[in-house]
């Protein structure tokens, strides 16, 4: 009797890499513990000023490096390599933060809870707090069709198994991603101008538009070091977040009310951001951060006068 051993579907983790060399080589370190079978490590460097993707290619031989010129933002370089995995004909894609480090059989376990219904369009697993790995920073997503403002479900909480169902879910983090390949030849790649911020959930409203389900998987496991590509921009002398990062959260916040909001949601959710426009800008103000008050009126203008 000939027994057919089933083969796992081939899979692709895109990683982009800029400046970012300490944290990349932590996440590939830990993905070289991986359990699943059928992958390949696509790592995309966004015009690193540091040779840190030839570095981490010399390292690590394993994985497949596609060097841009320039930054090209989240989105790009998700984009570029996401190109590449669907011309290799992969069957799955993940984005995968670089500042992250994942547990040996997360993908596995992302992997076949997509593939156990087709109308699952894409999965996210649960994460954690690297520093702090009793505390959750994702343990799933909330939306509001009102205001169409997203929340993360249990940050900062300890974790004792409140967050530990599977569901469904608003939105998927683009910290770590797993969508079918067949979905993002239907509704497309990331949008390019997002940059950075909010493309994840713009990408997964169009998911869900199509027709398919988001998913939390709590039983599948990462950690996340947080925020660290903000570490690589120049310091402005006022607080962590650059006024790049506080640009972007403004304007890519209006570009997804704009492409996905419809009737009094349009109404109610431009309100919103009227409200935190002027929350933004009197707390600017009241702390002399004057960059980051030009940045997020900026982000404003953009956010309502920019093509999308």
């Amino acid at each position: 009797k000939l027994i057919v051993l089933r083969t796992s579907s081939s899979l692709a983790i895109i990683i982009v890499n800029w400046n970012g060399y300490q944290y990349s080589k932590s996440c590939l370190l830990s993905l070289r513990d991986l359990k699943y079978q059928n992958y390949e490590i696509i790592l995309v460097d966004n015009g690193s000023a540091d040779k840190s993707g030839d570095r981490l290619k010399e390292e690590f031989p394993e994985v497949r490096l596609i060097s841009l010129k320039t930054n090209t933002g989240f989105t790009g370089g998700n984009n570029a390599g996401i190109e590449y995995a669907l011309k290799a004909k992969k069957d799955l894609i993940m984005l995968l933060n670089n500042d992250t480090v994942v547990t040996p059989d997360f993908a596995d376990i992302l992997v076949k809870r997509l593939e156990s219904n087709e109308k699952i369009g894409a999965v996210q697993p649960k994460i954690m707090f690297n520093k702090e790995r009793s505390i959750i920073w994702n343990g799933g997503t909330k939306f509001s069709k009102i205001w169409f403002t997203t929340k993360t479900i249990g940050l900062g909480q300890k974790d004792n198994g409140q967050h530990d169902l599977v569901k469904d879910v608003p939105w998927i983090t683009g910290c770590c991603f797993l969508v079918r390949s067949s979905v993002i030849k239907e509704v497309g790649t990331l949008d390019n101008h997002y940059f950075a911020y909010y493309e994840d959930v713009d990408w997964s409203f169009r998911i869900k538009r199509a027709g398919y389900k988001l998913i939390y998987e709590p039983s599948a496991l990462i950690f996340h070091e947080v925020g660290k590509a903000n570490e690589n921009m120049e310091s402005f002398g006022e607080g962590n977040l650059s006024p790049f990062s506080h640009y972007v959260n403004m304007r890519n916040h209006i570009f997804v009310v704009r492409k996905h909001a419809k009737g009094i949601a349009w109404a109610t959710s431009f309100l919103y951001q009227f409200y935190k426009l002027f929350g933004y800008s009197l707390y600017f103000l009241f702390r002399g951060r004057f960059k980051k008050l030009k940045a997020s009126i900026r982000g404003f203008y953009h956010g309502v006068t920019f093509q999308v």
